[in-house]
């Protein structure tokens, strides 16, 4: 039986097979591996920008009733959300302010001075009963006068100076009689002094004060009796149907808005977002420390709730919300998320991913919010970009999603 003779590969041959084979191991080992990035895409639709900041509820019309005098307040028995009634709610009652205690010295010259006072009284009294003998003695003097003038036996002149007499007699009786009277009331001042507060005081006037306006009581600045001086607010009342919200924003973000602005109430307690609108920007700016101990220029901006109050019922007077006051919106704009952008050469850029690898792209970029930016030229609807591109990431670079 014949042999088959097998062909052998020869020294050449197998030496290209095993630089094939280094040469493919090598390339291996030096390539690198594709980079994970995460990936997003060019989207269109409804894009809004907003000036976010915190804001506080209040009641628009807020009535503070204070104290109309000096007095001390009794008891206030109105609790916050009790209704009020226009001229006819008593809110508050104040009485007369109890005397003050007297020290030794202070009582001693008081009762001094009283003492002083009758003995006033009482000499006063004595030249009251001397006027009136002076009185009746010139009565009786002009009789007898009167009677001889009649017989003619005294002239016109001795009748005149004894009417001119009684008359100066009354006078001085009178004038005897307010003295005295004027003497007892100072007694009776003076005697007032000496009124403490343990003395009995009588009958003391009390003073209602009633509501100014119909609404719901909001709070009670003093609850318990106390002694108040005129113009201490006693109970705040208002409508809390009528609310109204105002933030301070930096100066810089209220000229960007106008009145009329729809804006955004989030974080007030319900499900879903309020509608409002800006009502007034106040031309008056203001200094305030932020937290970080920066002074910055603030500016308060009204803003009203035009969501029905059925939907808001639970929200009240110095309630915290977080305001988004829409600068700038539309309907349909092409948009990018803002983690995707960077600054190349003094210009926006972003790596847009093409089979497989990164290109960078100069992009042009018009509004921009906490999360998207308007595209306005460079890539279309659909085109996929690398969010938050790292320093490895170069153009031309390989990339898959992670």
């Amino acid at each position: 039986m014949a042999k088959r003779n097998f062909l052998r590969p020869g020294p050449l041959v197998i030496s290209a097979l095993i630089a094939a084979v280094v040469i493919a191991a090598l390339y291996l080992a030096i390539r690198k591996p594709p980079y994970q990035v995460d990936l997003a895409k060019v989207t269109q639709g409804p894009m809004t920008v907003t000036i976010d900041d915190e804001g506080e509820t209040r009641v628009h019309d807020l009535f503070v009733v204070a104290a109309p005098i000096n007095g001390r307040l009794t008891r206030i028995e109105l609790e916050p959300g009790d209704p009020v009634i226009a001229g006819q709610t008593v809110v508050a009652r104040m009485t007369p302010v109890d005397p003050d205690f007297l020290d030794p010295r202070t009582e001693a010259r008081a009762r001094a001075q009283v003492q002083a006072l009758d003995a006033m009284v009482a000499s006063s009294s004595m030249r009251i009963e001397q006027a009136r003998a002076a009185r009746d003695l010139a009565i009786q003097q002009q009789g007898r006068v009167e009677a001889l003038f009649h017989k003619g036996f005294a002239t016109r002149a001795a009748l005149d100076s004894a009417n001119a007499s009684v008359s100066s007699a009354r006078a001085a009786y009178s004038e005897a009689t307010r003295a005295t009277e004027a003497t007892r009331f100072d007694r009776d001042a003076a005697r007032a002094n000496l009124v403490t507060p343990i003395s009995p005081r009588g009958s003391r006037g009390t003073l209602n004060v009633r509501s100014p306006t119909s609404g719901t009581v909001m709070r009670v600045a003093q609850e318990s009796e106390v002694t108040v001086a005129a113009g201490t607010p006693l109970v705040e009342i208002g409508d809390p149907r009528k609310l109204e919200i105002v933030t301070d924003l930096l100066s810089a973000d209220a000229v960007r808005l106008r009145p009329g602005a729809r804006v955004l109430i989030d974080n007030w307690g319900g499900a879903q977002p309020l509608n409002g609108r800006v009502r007034r920007i106040e031309p008056f700016g203001f200094t305030k420390i932020s937290a970080l101990g920066v002074e910055e220029q603030r500016v308060n901006v009204i803003i009203d709730i035009i969501d029905p109050p059925e939907k808001w019922t639970k929200l009240g007077h110095g309630f915290r919300v977080i305001i988004r006051a829409v600068e700038w919106e539309s309907a349909n704009a092409q948009q990018l998320p803002i983690s995707s952008l960077f600054r190349d050469k003094g210009k926006w850029a972003v790596f847009a991913v093409q089979n497989g690898r990164a290109r960078l792209v100069p992009v042009t970029i018009g509004r921009m919010n906490d999360e998207k930016a308007e595209l306005l030229s460079g890539l279309k609807k659909g085109a996929v970009v690398i969010l938050h591109p790292s320093e490895k990431i170069s153009d031309h670079a390989r990339v898959k999603a992670r």
